[in-house]
């Protein structure tokens, strides 16, 4: 009985947060998010300058911004807010877009299902929304307040060495965190967000037939005479 309740519950956090994320987000936005991560993930090109032994490291890195630009662009395009003054881990700045109740960041996680560590966003997230600060209009309007909804892109390729086939995307998720940042309350594949939108509303299409012609004087109208 309480695993059916676990269950209950978990389905409704997750259709609660689909039906924000469908009214606050452009279908749009995930689409492309994913279809461009792919072609940001199969940059693997190294500076020749770098050991081998540090060239996974040095992928790490590039791919980080190109995941940050990325994220950006897209919140340009499609309308929803962004912000890099917000999420500081280990003196990097992390891009936070939002739009409504809908806020995120992105981040590289070792396996789809684990926390990225030690950067908790969700708790960095909560820490700096404490702290008191002028509004000097510099940033986004609604800024400064905790999202109804909070997640993270996670993202991660397919393995772990330098090789261009194991450094292809292997999955992207957006994740829900857990109030303590433990563990995830929920999380969605691109897919699954793309399916909970309203399908797209078909075209008529024009059905073709032969135009009428009117019969020229003395011609049969095809009527009995």
């Amino acid at each position: 009985m309480r695993l059916i309740e676990r269950m209950d519950a978990y389905e409704r956090l997750k259709a609660t947060a689909l039906t924000m994320i469908v009214r606050d987000v452009p279908a749009s936005f995930w689409s492309e998010l994913r279809s461009l991560a792919m072609i940001a993930y199969a940059d693997v090109d190294a500076d020749q300058n770098v050991l081998p032994d540090q060239k996974i490291d040095l992928l790490l890195q590039r791919r980080h911004f190109q995941m940050e630009k990325l994220i950006v662009d897209l919140a340009i395009k499609h309308g929803l807010s962004h912000t890099m003054s917000l999420i500081v881990q280990n003196n990097r700045r992390h891009a936070y877009i939002r739009n409504g109740d809908v806020a995120m960041t992105q981040s590289y996680v070792q396996a789809i299902g684990m926390l990225p560590q030690p950067a908790k966003f969700r708790e960095r997230l909560a820490n700096s929304m404490e702290l008191p600060r002028l509004d000097l209009g510099d940033e986004p309007e609604g800024t400064f307040v905790m999202p109804t909804l909070y997640g993270l892109i996670a993202h991660n390729p397919i393995g772990r060495r330098f090789r261009l086939e194991e450094q292809k995307l292997g999955m992207i998720q957006f994740c829900l965190p857990a109030s303590d940042c433990k563990a995830w309350a929920a999380e969605f594949t691109v897919t699954e967000i793309l399916e909970a939108y309203p399908a797209a509303p078909k075209k008529d299409v024009p059905k073709r037939s032969m135009p009428w012609k009117k019969p020229k004087d003395g011609e049969a109208s095809g009527a009995g005479e």
